[in-house]
């Protein structure tokens, strides 16, 4: 019997080692998958299945092997005490495997939606790296336009040849460009320290008035013209035109301007008015001339044959005789006026003019207490095409004129200069009461003069413009900085003859 129960045992031993074998390789595994992957659900049901069989595999083997122990040591009393306990162990063992399926259904399940809110957030972590890349590309690229777009504003506004002004809501300066500064004469951060305003500019109140209703009822305006007060006493005529602007959202409200200077242009029309009503007068006057001076002469030429006779009227014929002779002075200034019968030009000095002029004026009595300085900037000929007779005429009238400023008693300068446009500039400066603002449009005007009746026939500054404009050039006037006045007059100059 005993020899019969050998294989049987044998088996029974050999299949018990082997299953505690085969389920302590299988919990190794399951160990070594679950170190490759932590987060693995599945290695993780494999770990606690592995260690649940091997419990079982350890207690049916260890059951197996004691009871056929006891049983060949005729002990099975011994066996059938402790059977119960195991395969109550047994029964533990399987319930812990079912326990494991069980949970592992619910954990496959949420590790399902782990992994899918995992793939979720990966799909949408990766969409976020492609927008934050293309979002830092926008940005640099529309950071780079940005720059471009304010490096050409910055451009056109620095580089404006007319003044750019923003002001604040109170009108007050924040920025203007260089145009500006040249035009106002202020420094910049003398403006902006100073707050000062386009009111500051302005030479009337009243126009500010106009134009700041202008802005308030309409908020913009187009093309006003006004005057600005400039640091040096003068004026210039600008052309204003300008708008509200509300900027973005939260920003202030600020007025942009665009001022352009238009005093050379009104100064050229101005000119080309007094041409034309120049040359209208000149017209009249020569056609009134020749109409008096006719009957002027038969009138003289009978006075001085009844002086020539004793007729007792001498004295009253005498008086006759003067009145006559300045009524043909009158009539001889209107026909230079009038420019008929100009003298022939040709190439003169206008230095050597005005040394003859000053040594000619330097024994007229009205010039015995008024200094004359001469300053020649350029030491070569000054040579244009011209009469000097007539030349002369004009500078002895502008000298005459500037006596009569100092009231005879004061310092008069002639400067001479050469352009680099090829002109000769000839200006005349008197340190007398200058010109009253209101004079300024009619001082060249055919019988306007300041003096007093009986002094001064009006014709001398109009007969003096007409002669420079017939030689190609150009007077103006100006009042000096510190005080008087200064007469200008511009020529082209005659290249020299090559030697």
């Amino acid at each position: 019997m005993i020899v019969s129960f050998i294989p049987i045992l044998a088996v029974d031993v050999a299949g018990s080692v082997a299953m505690v074998v085969i389920a302590l390789l299988c919990l190794y595994k399951a160990k070594v998958l679950r170190g490759m992957d932590p987060d693995n659900a599945v290695f993780l049901y494999l770990l606690w299945i592995s260690t649940g069989f091997t419990i079982f595999a350890v207690s049916r083997s260890f059951g197996h092997i004691l009871r056929q122990f006891l049983i060949l040591t005729s002990n099975a009393d011994a066996w059938h005490a402790i059977t119960s306990y195991s395969g109550s162990v047994n029964t533990v063992s399987f319930m812990l495997v079912g326990l494991i399926t069980l949970f592992f259904n619910q954990s496959w399940h949420i590790n399902e939606k782990i992994l899918a809110s995992r793939k979720k957030l990966e799909d949408t972590h990766i969409k976020l790296m492609d927008l934050n890349q293309t979002l830092e590309h926008k940005v640099v690229a529309r950071t780079e336009m940005l720059t471009s777009s304010e490096h050409k504003a910055r451009r056109i506004f620095e580089q404006s040849l007319d003044t750019i002004v923003v002001t604040d809501e109170r009108f007050n300066i924040a920025e203007i460009n260089q145009a500006g500064v040249t035009l106002t004469g202020y420094k910049k951060r003398e403006m902006l320290e100073k707050k000062m305003g386009l009111k500051d500019f302005m030479a009337k109140d009243l126009e500010w008035e106009r134009i700041q209703g202008l802005l308030e009822v309409d908020e913009y305006i187009l093309n006003e013209e006004t005057d600005f007060f400039l640091p040096n006493f003068s004026q210039v005529r600008v052309l204003m035109t300008g708008g509200v602007d509300y900027g973005a959202f939260g920003c202030g409200k600020t007025f942009h301007f665009i001022i352009k200077n238009i005093n050379d242009k009104k100064q050229m029309e101005q000119q080309i008015a007094q041409a034309d009503k120049l040359a209208a007068l000149g017209e009249l006057s020569a056609g009134v001339a020749h109409e008096i001076n006719n009957p002027l002469g038969i009138i003289l030429g009978y006075t001085q044959l009844m002086l020539k006779e004793d007729s007792g009227f001498e004295a009253d014929l005498k008086i006759i005789e003067k009145h006559v002779k300045n009524c043909k002075t009158v009539v001889s200034d209107l026909l230079a006026f009038s420019r008929k019968g100009s003298l022939k030009k040709s190439r003169v000095d206008v230095t050597t003019i005005i040394d003859g002029v000053i040594k000619f004026l330097a024994n007229h009595t009205d010039f015995r207490n008024v200094e004359i300085g001469m300053d020649h900037f350029c030491k070569t000929p000054l040579v244009i095409s011209g009469n000097e007779q007539e030349l002369a005429q004009v500078i002895i009238n502008l000298l005459i004129n500037a006596c009569h400023a100092v009231e005879k008693k004061g310092r008069i300068e002639i400067e001479t200069r050469q352009t680099t446009d090829h002109k000769i500039l000839i200006t005349v400066k008197d340190n007398g009461t200058g010109i009253r603002k209101k004079y300024f449009s009619r001082i060249f005007d055919p019988f306007f003069t300041t003096k007093p009746v009986g002094q001064g026939t009006g014709l001398g500054l109009s007969v003096g413009y007409g002669i420079i404009r017939s030689h190609g050039g150009d007077i103006t006037a100006r009042n000096r900085e510190t005080k008087g006045a200064a007469f200008t007059i511009s020529l082209p100059l005659v290249p020299m003859d090559p030697v």
